[in-house]
């Protein structure tokens, strides 16, 4: 029979589109058995051992030590350069920047250009992230705040993106959509789509709890100078998103108790450590600290990682029972300008080095553990090494079943899975689950790319641009 190309390419488009959804390999994918058994990802950003190991010793993180008391708990390596949108995205899919594509904040092909800056969107990702995956299986994902799921994808499950723009009728107004902020009127939030309401409900129950959080965790912080009060100021935008995902993940685990794997995002430590870092560890740095200062914000970091530990504590109790629950952060936190004699101005805390992240893995589908003794506030201390943060999605799906990708960048830690778990149903791969079409038949979505001028001016606060 005479080969005919046009015939053959159609009818290879026609297989690549049935089966796009699902990696283009073999056929759709093989439905799984329900894990029985759910999974919490619970990720924060720039959470440092060092402080985490200080405040235990201090019996000032109950819930993290109950974690690691009958947990997994070390330290997994990080990708360069440790930027936010690049890093959780890699945790999200296994894979590096090179094969998701997100490589910054700011888009490179309109960083320059006359209709102004575009910050990476949910668009922009080439790959399948843990919740596209899941869902093709038929598994029940819900993910919070995690970063760039604005505009929301379609899951099996709920997604409440973290909105990282502004829209001009927001900006004529005055209002700017600060990093995790939900706004009325705005669509591509929430999906499904008609759960934005219901939603936005936390939005004025946040609002009026914030005063007395901010003062919880801030303290009276009055008669500051305008540079050190600004440094406050900065932070309460990442503190205010903290409190949303909060609430808005603590409704929905009430609402939707019945998952696989629901992700939740919080960023202010990261935040605060920028900004804060010698004013709790002054003796790092060369200029001396006030005492008055080193009193008014030496403890802010602390205060804030206590904070996070309640909502920990607070997330874990509302989730079933036999649920398994990992924390993790992108990176870890170290001082740096240590020269530096402007104590208002120049951040204090920074991670491009590429600093450990932080590790914990918690309930039936974890490995048994083998109990460690911590040691040491600021020096360095000795954890075990897990592997990476591109190994925790192909972690996660192994846990629950999912075959993992082989093109995928990170690998299964097998140390960490509970023995029985993997004799049950083993690990499956499949070639990939990102299909050869699959991102250029993704609807592209005007929503996230308009103006962005005070989002870019938080990265310009936070030092990750000029």
């Amino acid at each position: 029979m005479k080969f005919r190309p046009a015939k053959f390419l159609t009818a290879l488009f026609v297989t690549c589109i049935a089966a796009t959804t699902f990696g283009c390999q073999s056929g759709p994918a093989k439905p799984v058995e329900r894990p029985g058994k759910p999974l919490m990802l619970i990720g924060i950003d720039g959470l440092e051992w060092d402080v985490v190991l200080e405040l235990l010793g201090a019996d000032r993180l109950p819930n993290i030590a109950r974690a690691m008391k009958t947990g997994i708990y070390g330290e997994l390596s990080v990708t360069k350069p440790t930027l936010s949108p690049i890093i959780w995205t890699s945790i999200a899919t296994g894979m590096t920047s090179e094969e998701h594509g997100v490589t910054g904040f700011i888009h490179p092909d309109r960083q320059r250009a006359s209709d102004g800056e575009r910050l990476y969107t949910s668009a922009d990702r080439r790959v399948k992230a843990f919740w596209n995956i899941l869902s093709d299986y038929d598994l029940r994902v819900n993910t919070v705040g995690w970063w760039l799921t604005y505009p929301a994808e379609k899951v099996s499950g709920t997604m409440v993106a973290q909105v990282n723009t502004i829209t001009p009728q927001l900006r004529a107004a005055g209002r700017g959509i600060w990093k995790g902020s939900l706004v009325e009127n705005l669509e591509g939030q929430v999906y499904p789509p008609e759960d934005q309401a219901t939603v936005l409900e936390a939005l004025p129950v946040v609002e009026a709890a914030l005063p007395q959080l901010v003062e919880d965790i801030f303290g009276d912080t009055g008669k500051l100078s305008p540079a050190y009060a600004a440094l406050l100021e900065q932070s309460m935008w990442a503190f205010r998103a903290d409190a949303i995902y909060h609430r808005v993940a603590r409704d929905l685990l009430e609402r939707d108790p019945d998952f696989d794997l629901f992700a939740v995002y919080f960023g202010g430590s990261d935040v605060v450590g920028h900004r804060f870092w010698r004013f709790m560890y002054p003796e790092l740095y060369e200029t001396p600290t006030p005492a008055a200062l080193r009193r008014k914000l030496g403890e802010i970091v602390r205060d804030y990682y206590e904070y996070l530990d309640t909502v920990i504590g607070d997330l874990i109790a509302a989730a079933p029972p036999d649920v398994t629950v990992i924390i993790v952060s992108d990176h870890g936190m170290r001082a740096v300008r240590k020269t530096s004699t402007n104590l208002g101005a120049d951040l204090s805390g920074g991670h491009l080095e590429g600093p450990p992240a932080f590790f914990i893995l918690n309930g039936p589908l974890a490995a048994t553990p083998t109990p460690k003794k911590y040691r040491g506030p600021i020096q360095r201390f000795d954890l075990e090494a897990y592997g990476t943060i591109l190994d925790v999605t192909p972690t996660m799906l192994a846990m629950l079943g999912v075959p993992v990708g082989r093109d995928m960048t990170g690998r299964v830690m097998k140390a960490v899975i509970n023995r029985d778990v993997l004799e049950r149903h083993g690990i499956d791969y499949v070639s990939s689950h990102t299909g050869l079409l699959w991102n250029r038949l993704r609807p592209s979505d005007e929503r996230a790319r308009n103006d962005v001028g005070e989002r870019i001016e938080q990265l310009r606060q936070l030092g990750y641009l000029d």
